[in-house]
């Protein structure tokens, strides 16, 4: 507030300066030519009688001071005008900067809405292992998948061993509480770590994948794996 009105005044302040000189300058031209105007008229009798040489030299000496006056007035008036329009254009540089900044800020927020808005699409995947089966004479191990969360299709399952991937496997859509089972060959017990990719398409047409880590284990039941879910990225 304070700072405000320091501002204020300090405008006025300028105004009347600003007039103060145009007002000394009319009066002290009025002030002059009229006393020009007297002297002459008293000096009428020798003025008429000067050669037209002498009459410009008159007339420079009379109005050179006025002349000389309004330049300097006139540059002080266009160093003032000079001031305007660069204060002026530092007020539309600030406005034009708060509305940069107004509009990415805008734009942050609507793409924290799309990201927030995607992961709203997402699948809650859940990976059940069921052990081990026997069929037709080979042993596969039994999995399922459960979708807690929104719906998605191209569901595909691939088994990473080392960085390669083996058994892919095609899985119907997955609707919301929909649970789909799936056999992968008799995994080699060589390798303790395993990885499980589940691919698959949002409603928003954008793909995406979630990992979960297998861990084989030993115990007094026998052997089994460990299922854990990787975070997903943001």
């Amino acid at each position: 507030m304070l700072r405000r009105c320091r501002e204020y005044w300090t405008d006025q302040a300028k105004k009347w300066c600003s007039r103060t000189l145009e007002w000394w300058a009319k009066r002290i031209t009025a002030f002059y030519l009229g006393g020009a105007i007297i002297i002459m008229g008293a000096k009428f009798d020798d003025l008429i009688i000067l050669k037209l040489n002498e009459l410009g030299d008159l007339a420079a000496g009379i109005f050179g001071p006025l002349a000389f006056l309004w330049l300097v007035l006139g540059y002080i008036q266009q160093g003032r005008e000079l001031k305007l329009s660069s204060e002026a254009l530092h007020m539309q540089a600030e406005e034009l900067k708060a509305s940069v900044q107004q509009q990415t800020a805008l734009v942050e927020a609507q793409q924290d809405s799309l990201r927030n808005y995607e992961r709203s699409l997402e699948p809650l995947l859940v990976l059940k292992y069921h052990g081990t089966k026997e069929i037709e004479g080979e042993f596969y191990e039994q999995f399922s998948l459960i979708n807690v969360g929104p719906y998605c299709e191209d569901v595909s399952v691939k088994l990473s061993v080392d960085g390669v991937e083996k058994y892919p496997i095609v899985l119907e859509p997955l609707f919301r509480d929909v649970e789909r089972g799936f056999y992968l060959p008799d995994i080699d017990s060589n390798y303790q770590k395993f990885e499980l990719e589940i691919f698959y398409k949002k409603i928003s047409g954008r793909d995406n994948v979630q990992i979960f880590d297998l861990t084989m284990y030993h115990d007094e039941d026998g052997p089994g794996l460990r299922v854990k879910k990787r975070p997903m990225k943001a």
